[in-house]
C-alpha cells in the first residue's frame, strides 16, 4: 500500500518535454517515466529516476498569438469582445468552439459540480444554454433550489407541471444562482471565463429553440431522467454477475462463444431504451412534440468576464471586465436589471 503522503502516480506531466539545455535522451526519459508510473510507490527509488527529475522540463508553450493589449479589446462590452473571438476564422466548426464547461455549486455545502454544455445563443444580456433542469441532486436543484419530478412523465402531459422558470420565487431563492462558464479554444490558445447569475428563459423563448431540434432529440429529452441512477452494483456484485454470465455462455452443450460478457450484462441501458420506446409510442400520432416542463433555456448574466491568451513561459495575457452598473449582490434577481445598460471596468490580471 502506498503512503498517503506519496500516492501512486497514474499520470505525470504528459505534455512536458526536456529543457533546451539537456541532452537528447527523450526515449530514456519516457522509459523512466513509464517505469515510475508502474511502480507501487511514487518515491524515487533509483539514481536514474532521480536524474530524470534533476533537469528542468518544458511544458507546452503558447506561441501562436502576438501580445494581447488593451487596444485590441472592445472598450465597453465583453459580450462584443467574446463575439469577436468566437468568430475567429481559425476556430473550425469541427473543433466545437461552442462547447463550454458550466459549473454550479450546492448550498449550504458549497460542493461544486461541472459539466460540458453547448452555447446556443449569445445576446446583449448574456450566454444561453439549453438543458434538462430536473433532479434535486442535479444542476437544476443546485441553481433553482428544487427539482421537477419527471418520474411520472409517462402519465403527465406537457403543461401539467410547473416549468422550472415558473417556480415560486421563494423556491428559487433556496438555490444558488451563481454559476461559472468556461470556454477553452486550444487551437488559438485562448480561454474565456464568465461568472454571473443564471436566469431561466421564458417558455416562449425555450419553445423557439425547441422547434429547431430533430425529433429524436426531442424524444430523448422526454425519455431521459437526467442524472437519475438507472442501475448500480458494488464491486463484488459485478464480479458475481460476470462469473454467472461467463458460466452461462460456456455451460455444458454450448458451442464456443466469443461474445463479450460486457455485451450480455444488463447495466441499466435497457431501462433507458425502453423509456425511449414508451415515449415514441406516446407521441406516435403527434406531429409536434411539446416542450417538456423541466427542459429549456437559461441565460448566464455576467458579473465578470475574463479573456485569457497564452504567452511563452506562462506569462499569459489576462484582461477582465467587471460589471459596475446593474450588478447583482448574490441575492438580487437578475430580472431586476433587464432594462439597465451594463457598464464595465477593465482590469489586467497577473498571470
Amino acid at each position: 500500500m502506498g503512503s498517503s503522503l506519496h500516492p501512486k502516480r497514474l499520470v505525470f506531466a504528459p505534455g512536458d518535454t526536456k529543457g533546451p539545455n539537456t541532452q537528447d535522451t527523450t526515449m530514456t526519459a519516457n522509459t523512466q517515466i513509464s517505469d515510475l508510473l508502474r511502480a507501487e510507490t511514487a518515491t524515487l527509488t533509483s539514481a536514474s529516476q532521480q536524474e530524470l527529475f534533476s533537469h528542468p522540463a518544458r511544458a507546452h508553450q503558447f506561441i501562436i498569438n502576438p501580445p494581447l493589449t488593451l487596444s485590441q479589446l472592445h472598450p465597453t462590452n465583453p459580450l462584443h469582445q467574446f463575439h469577436s473571438w468566437f468568430r475567429d476564422p481559425r476556430l473550425s466548426p469541427s473543433s466545437a468552439p461552442e462547447a463550454c464547461t458550466l459549473a454550479t455549486a450546492s448550498l449550504p455545502s458549497g460542493r461544486v459540480s461541472a459539466r460540458m454544455v453547448y452555447l446556443k445563443e449569445l445576446d446583449e444580456r448574456g450566454w444561453v444554454v439549453y438543458s434538462n433542469w430536473d433532479s434535486r441532486e442535479g444542476k437544476g436543484g443546485q441553481v433553482f433550489g428544487r427539482g421537477l419530478s419527471s418520474s411520472d412523465t409517462s402519465t403527465t402531459g406537457a403543461g401539467e407541471e410547473p416549468r422550472f422558470s415558473e417556480t415560486h420565487a421563494g423556491d428559487r431563492d433556496q438555490g444558488n444562482k451563481w454559476v461559472a462558464l468556461t470556454f477553452f479554444w486550444q487551437t488559438v490558445e485562448r480561454q474565456v471565463r464568465i461568472e454571473g447569475l443564471l436566469e431561466p428563459l421564458s417558455k416562449e423563448e425555450s419553445e423557439t429553440y425547441w422547434r429547431t431540434r430533430e425529433r429524436g432529440s426531442q424524444i430523448g429529452a422526454w425519455a431521459s431522467w437526467q442524472s437519475k441512477v438507472l442501475w448500480s452494483a458494488d464491486q463484488s456484485a459485478i464480479h458475481c454477475l460476470e462469473n454467472e454470465t461467463r458460466d452461462n455462455l460456456s455451460g455444458p452443450g454450448t458451442t464456443e462463444n466469443t461474445t463479450d460478457t460486457a455485451e450480455i450484462l444488463d447495466d441499466g441501458r435497457a431501462v433507458l431504451e425502453q423509456r425511449v420506446k414508451d415515449v415514441e409510442a406516446r407521441f406516435a400520432n403527434t406531429e409536434e412534440i411539446p416542450l417538456p416542463p423541466w427542459w429549456g433555456g437559461a441565460r448566464i448574466v455576467p458579473e465578470s468576464v475574463e479573456f485569457w491568451q497564452g504567452r511563452r513561459s506562462r506569462l499569459h495575457d489576462r484582461f477582465r471586465y467587471v460589471r459596475t452598473h446593474g450588478a447583482g449582490n448574490g441575492t438580487d434577481d437578475p430580472e431586476d436589471h433587464h432594462d439597465e445598460q451594463f457598464k464595465w471596468r477593465i482590469e489586467r490580471l497577473s498571470p
